[in-house]
């Protein structure tokens, strides 16, 4: 193998390696998005969850949600 052909052999392994990194950040890149996505759908849950248990009067009516019984009981 000459000098040339292993150049060529180098530059294309250092564009496949490039496309992979190119394919990877933007794999972690929606994923980033995802998780914060996440993040906040869970901020909105856990404070729908703390209205349903402080219930509608305020803090004086507090529903212990774990002694709550499903419908179908």
């Amino acid at each position: 193998m000459n000098l040339d052909e292993r150049v060529e052999r180098l530059e294309m392994e250092l564009a496949h390696q490039q496309r992979v990194t190119d394919q990877l950040n933007e794999a972690v890149s929606i994923q980033s998005l995802d998780v914060l996505r996440l993040q906040r759908v869970n901020e909105q849950l856990i404070k729908q969850i703390e209205e349903l248990r402080l219930g509608n009067n305020g803090p004086e009516e507090v529903i212990d949600l774990e002694d709550e019984k499903p419908p179908h009981y």
